[in-house]
């Protein structure tokens, strides 16, 4: 099957490839002899697509030449193609890895019930892994994966996509330097839109969970959380499928994670009036409710996904001081992002290379997963739930099986 759209418009439209200066080797520092990496790209219309750009994550780099994509929807599949360019396209994924034999691919399916077996088919036919996120539903098949790739000498990178953002960058940079001061407490609130709840914790709350490790550069203790339904204790009854095919369970959940030094994480994720809960929208300038505090004994960050991050020379919000004002967190310091950081697939190939961990690796991904799991168990137990999770299943089980 061959592709009649227009390679360059997409690299025009494309969020990560923002221009040709962006692509080459001498800016990424890769040597012109760099060897060539054949790609191919697994989907599943119909069961989670294509997700944030995965399908086309490989346009555009020049050691990289796209093979073939997957997808057993045969109209999604004629579609994928010529919207990456595949030359070749399969209905079946195991045919496209026997035959191709790429040395990376990008699991692309937005939710995570198949990534599983996508994954182990192509760790196992040698493949080095891209995957959209959630990794998986819960952590056993997360284990699997990573003990698939330690056995067959892969690596996984996987798109939580913060971690190469230019603002968590330098927030993380200016943490680890206790620009703020040694921090006393995070507070994180999800987005709060028709998905509030549980299915928020899951689908865009895995991010909040990945970017607390990437700031800190540590691991949580132990997690405490309710989980509600108009203000009662979550039960077996409302176990439910999200309006993306989650199990989930809750329409507000309210957790605290404790990481050493003290380091107090809350994450929430509340209903409200159905206003509370609209997502938002520039053109009617409803701002977006996703965002978080950094207190320090110094200075407090506060970040809104809409509005951008300002910082205060305060440790306290009722000012002492009324000439002090929040600032820009641009006003700080100038970010300059490394090279190595400049693409998702870059940043793995480099991994590759130099058999270094990727900006978020597996094992990052699968503590995600374990910290969003560890919400329901919790809330069970009505008691801290300690990590590493002795109890690697999807912790719904037993409310979905009565």
């Amino acid at each position: 099957m061959t592709t009649h759209s227009n390679r360059r418009s997409f690299l025009q439209r494309s969020g990560w490839l923002a221009g040709a200066s962006f692509l080459s080797s001498k800016r990424f520092g890769i040597a012109a002899s760099s060897p060539t990496y054949k790609a191919a790209v697994i989907g599943r219309t119909g069961g989670g697509d294509y997700g944030h750009g995965l399908d086309t994550i490989f346009n555009g780099l020049e050691n990289v030449t796209l093979a073939a994509v997957a997808d057993a929807d045969p109209v999604g599949l004629e579609a994928a193609a010529r919207r990456t360019g595949a030359p070749r396209a399969y209905l079946d994924y195991h045919e496209m890895l026997e035959k191709e034999k790429p040395d990376l691919v990008s699991i692309a399916s937005r939710q995570p019930d198949g990534h599983r077996e996508m994954a182990l088919a192509a760790l196992e036919a040698g493949a080095h892994l891209y995957i959209e996120k959630p990794i998986t539903e819960f952590p056993r098949e997360a284990d699997e994966i990573l003990a698939a790739a330690q056995k067959h000498g892969c690596k996984i990178a996987v798109a939580h996509t913060r971690r190469f953002m230019d603002p968590f960058l330098l927030i993380q940079q200016l943490i680890q330097e206790e620009y703020f001061g040694p921090i006393l407490e995070f507070r994180f609130q999800g987005k709060q839109d028709a998905r509030v709840g549980g299915e928020d914790l899951i689908v865009l709350g895995s991010h909040d969970m990945d970017i607390m490790r990437f700031f800190l550069h540590a691991d949580p203790l132990w997690c405490f959380a309710s989980v509600t339904v108009d203000g009662r204790d979550a039960t077996p009854s409302d176990v439910r499928r999200g309006q993306e095919p989650y199990t989930v369970a809750g329409d507000t959940v309210r957790a605290e994670y404790q990481f050493p030094g003290n380091i107090l994480y809350r994450w929430s994720s509340v209903k409200g009036p159905a206003e509370w809960n609209r997502p938002f929208d520039y053109k009617e300038k409803r701002l977006s409710k996703w965002g978080f505090e950094i207190f320090g004994t110094k200075r407090i960050l506060t970040y809104q996904e809409s509005v951008g991050a300002f910082v205060l020379d305060c440790p306290f919000l009722t000012l002492g001081d009324p000439d002090m004002t929040w600032r820009p967190l641009e006003s700080v310091r100038k970010y300059t992002k490394p090279a190595v950081l400049n693409h998702p697939i870059r940043n793995l190939i480099h991994a590759i290379e130099t058999g270094t961990p990727p900006q978020c690796s597996g094992e990052d991904a699968r503590w995600a997963v374990e910290m969003v799991c560890a919400v329901y168990h919790a809330h069970k137990a009505k008691a801290r739930v300690p990590f590493p999770l002795r109890d690697r299943e999807h912790p719904l089980r037993e409310w979905i099986e009565r």
